[in-house]
């Protein structure tokens, strides 16, 4: 099982992409990272093990590889545990690849799943924004499981539908007692596929 995300690395001013990739595979259990990590990213390995199961995620009980490259830029800091154990959890087919492709991540990881500020985050957005990234997910009073909830979630809320009360109650109700719904739209410029 093989995975990546993106993350970034802070010298000095400047931030630096990094891929953050993950081999799944059978084997006795252990857990090793490569691309030049200094001491903090190395007990990182820790953070993450306790943090996905503190989560309620399953942990895999396999040979696990993390691969920060390129591996010519020093890796430093705590900020690439929210990556690691996003990659971890696309690995193990408990989340989606497609739903963290277009974002950038980082973040310190507490053993509970609670995810901490870092240090360099100007930087790394201006970098994410420069490239093109759809957003950068980072900490704010956030955990690995509301992270996940957001990112297996739907795209749209109904809180993005201005107006529409009563659709939207309607809607709701629907929902919640499994009823089936037919819609008619007797005027052009409401938005029906948003409500659906």
């Amino acid at each position: 099982m093989l995975s990546g995300v993106i993350s970034a690395a802070v010298q000095g001013i400047d931030a630096y992409l990094i891929n953050v990739e993950i081999d799944i595979a059978n084997g006795l259990p252990s857990f090793s990272i490569v691309g030049l990590p200094d001491k903090s990213v190395q007990e990182s390995k820790n953070r993450v093990t306790a943090a996905i199961r503190n989560s309620g995620f399953d942990f895999p009980l396999k040979r696990i590889t993390v691969n920060l490259a390129p591996a010519g830029i020093k890796k430093e800091g705590s900020a690439f545990d929210l990556p690691i154990a996003v990659g971890i959890l696309v690995a193990t087919e408990q989340l989606k690849p497609d739903r963290v492709k277009d974002y950038l991540l980082i973040g310190e990881l507490s053993l509970d799943g609670s995810v901490r500020i870092v240090k360099g985050v100007l930087p790394i957005v201006l970098s994410a924004k420069e490239k093109n990234f759809e957003g950068v997910i980072l900490p704010w009073t956030l955990n690995l499981q509301e992270l996940f909830d957001k990112l297996s979630d739907y795209d749209i809320d109904f809180l993005e539908v201005k107006g529409q009360q009563f659709a939207k109650r309607s809607l709701e109700i629907a929902a919640s007692g499994g009823h089936n719904v037919l819609m008619l739209w007797a005027q052009c410029n409401i938005s029906k596929d948003t409500l659906t």
